[in-house]
């Protein structure tokens, strides 16, 4: 958890600077940005994906649950997610007592995922207590957290979690 609120384009950029630069963990994060000022055409230019994944589309002003009053597009064509942004992109929006513009977005490749019950996250966690003077390294990683990951998966994960680590 950051100290200081950061929109999810800025998080999506430190952790590609910092931490994705690892051979293992060479993955650009696909995702346009949309503002009231966009160019559709040069966005599709830069973002030829757009055209050829089902998308998610949502705001990225710190809004948190932004599920909950219906901000978040899921599994849509690039047709619907400028039919979804019209009423929203640019139009003021309340979410309890505070009252804004909603004037930047996101839009990721959609990727499902199966229902699972997640409810009680700290009992079920793997944990590795890592003291304040101390170095983590990636086998301890993987002694310790990574038991339950598939074998092929944990050379990649060992890097990202250290990298991440390291990074804050």
């Amino acid at each position: 958890m950051s100290a200081k609120a950061i929109s999810e384009q800025t998080s999506k950029e430190l952790l590609y600077k910092y931490i994705c630069t690892t051979s293992a963990i060479q993955n650009r994060f696909k995702y346009a940005r949309v503002t009231p000022d966009t160019d559709w055409v040069r966005l599709l230019q830069d973002h030829p994906w757009l055209l050829s994944q089902s998308l998610v589309v949502k705001p990225d002003q710190l809004i948190k649950r932004g599920g909950k009053p219906g901000l978040i597009g899921v599994n849509l064509t690039l047709d619907g997610v400028k039919s979804w942004l019209k009423p929203r992109l640019g139009h003021e929006a309340a979410f309890g007592k505070a009252k804004g513009f909603l004037k930047n977005f996101l839009i990721d490749p959609f990727v499902p995922h199966r229902c699972m019950d997640v409810g009680d996250v700290d009992a079920k966690a793997q944990k590795l207590l890592v003291g304040v003077d101390e170095k983590l390294n990636t086998e301890d990683i993987k002694r310790h957290l990574l038991v339950h990951a598939p074998e092929d998966k944990k050379e990649v994960l060992a890097s990202f979690i250290f990298g991440l680590f390291n990074f804050y």
